[in-house]
């Protein structure tokens, strides 16, 4: 299983939140495999999707938000299908955990080493990354 968690500040602390989905005999919903349907269904259905961005654009005032709308308005649909089919309910889990200030240096240097692996292995496309690359060469001259 992947991790679907996330940092946030709030009241001047850093929180990791991590978030499950969870039914009602308490059985996980695996969250790699609503990532891939998410996916797929955003790749094969563009155009129909299109005039779901606009509309979320049209009520958020916004074509990032109505990206964001749009992405809300799939996985919606895909969960409400799932509960559907299978006569459960599901629901979202939210975990908190406050972080000190070494644990938010060891879990960055965690994430970097892994993105780096990622960078190495070429399981991570850095082309679309904004990059100063200006500083580097500072660095050879």
């Amino acid at each position: 299983m992947s991790d679907t968690g996330y940092y946030r500040k709030k009241n001047d602390n850093i929180e990791y939140v991590n978030i499950s989905i969870i039914d009602d005999d308490g059985d996980e919903f695996e969250m790699d495999t609503l990532r891939e349907i998410v996916k797929k269904t955003v790749d094969d259905k563009q155009d129909k999707l299109e005039k779901i961005v606009d509309f979320g654009a049209a009520i958020t005032g916004d074509h990032y938000r109505g990206s964001a709308f749009m992405l809300g308005w799939v996985i919606s649909k895909i969960l409400g299908a799932y509960e559907t089919n299978n006569e459960i309910k599901l629901h979202v889990h939210s975990d908190v955990e406050e972080l000190d200030a070494s644990e938010i240096k060891e879990k960055t240097v965690d994430m970097l080493e892994e993105m780096l692996e990622k960078i190495k292995n070429g399981d991570l496309d850095v082309s679309d990354m904004p990059l100063n690359m200006s500083r580097l060469d500072d660095d050879y001259e």
